[in-house]
């Protein structure tokens, strides 16, 4: 699924679903690349690929985990 990117915090960025769940990707989720947080600018930027995260952008995802209890579901993304 592809959902919209809203936020990015120092551990990770927040992404809502079109029935505005909401859910967090974790960096150490974003796949097999370090990526430097530009706090300044609100964006990801791959080390090595200079692929570029930033708000408003649309990323395909799936869940790797939920918590009924603590209201919680992570995503990693997907290629």
């Amino acid at each position: 699924m592809k959902e919209l990117y809203h936020q990015l915090l120092g551990f990770g960025m927040f992404v809502e679903l079109e029935n505005t769940v909401e859910g967090l990707i974790r960096f150490e989720n974003l796949g097999n690349e370090y990526f430097i947080y530009d706090e300044e600018r609100k964006r990801l930027i791959g080390e090595t690929t200079n692929k570029c995260y930033k708000i408003g952008d649309k990323v395909k995802i799936k869940v790797i985990s939920a918590n009924k209890i603590l209201r919680q579901i992570d995503f990693e993304i997907v290629k």
